[in-house]
């Protein structure tokens, strides 16, 4: 169940697409699942046309894609495609990184320090929770750095991979970081020095791990996938015999 709002009549095509947008980054669908243009006009007060506008425009940043001339789906991302994401967020944050080093507030700071608080309170009890709180910390740091096409951009890998990850930390669910040094205090650290180069490495070390652990499970889960396409139904075995 979606928690889409309705939306106003002034610029229903752009407020639309922010609502998708977010129900993406949010991981509200999931891989694989069709949206219905008409259900979600009726869901969100509007009609038609400014919803198609806005599944157009997202089809056209990847967050959607189009498999037949009505039939809107939210794509599957694979370990290749992951893999280059993450290599380009890896250049992309850290950079943010490093600018939020010499700009960021006390008050943004002590947000930092919050969210990640209450990330390592729920990573063991409330995936959901924990991944919605992982994100925040990653775009409240982008925010930091005042550059916003930079994070518009990032934000844009985020509505890619947003359905995916709600998958794998749903799968994932249990990891507890209470008891370890997560990788955020790094970060943290680092931006209350105002250390640029100390905050990219720190940003890009807990990109490069989380990056691999999410890729590994795919992989797994590919070749899985891959290995039960492979083996013969039962009674394609028997008919052998």
């Amino acid at each position: 169940m979606t928690t889409l709002k309705p939306v106003k009549k002034e610029n229903l095509s752009v407020k639309v697409y922010n609502e998708l947008r977010n129900a993406l980054i949010d991981g509200q669908y999931e891989p694989g699942e069709r949206l219905i243009i008409g259900e979600l006009a009726a869901e969100l007060g509007v009609s038609i046309t400014p919803v198609r506008e806005a599944i157009f425009r997202l089809i056209s940043e990847q967050g959607l894609e189009m498999q037949a001339a009505t039939a809107v789906y939210v794509p599957f991302v694979n370990s290749e495609r992951l893999w280059e994401i993450y290599q380009i967020r890896l250049q992309l944050e850290g950079l943010g990184a490093a600018e939020a080093a010499k700009k960021i507030t006390p008050h943004q700071l002590d947000n930092l320090v919050s969210l990640q608080r209450d990330f390592l309170a729920n990573t063991a009890t409330d995936p959901k929770r924990a991944s919605y709180l992982n994100r925040k910390f990653h775009f409240s740091i982008l925010e930091a750095a005042r550059m916003p096409t930079l994070r518009n951009t990032v934000e844009s890998f985020w509505v890619i991979t947003g359905p995916l990850l709600k998958v794998f930390h749903v799968k994932t669910a249990g990891l507890d970081y209470s008891e370890d040094r997560h990788r955020h205090e790094a970060v943290i650290e680092a931006l209350r020095a105002r250390d640029s180069q100390a905050a990219s490495q720190a940003l890009q070390d807990d990109l490069r791990w989380g990056g691999k652990m999410m890729i590994d499970w795919l992989i797994a889960r590919e070749k899985e996938q891959a290995d039960g396409e492979a083996r013969p139904e039962p009674a394609a075995r028997a008919a052998r015999k």
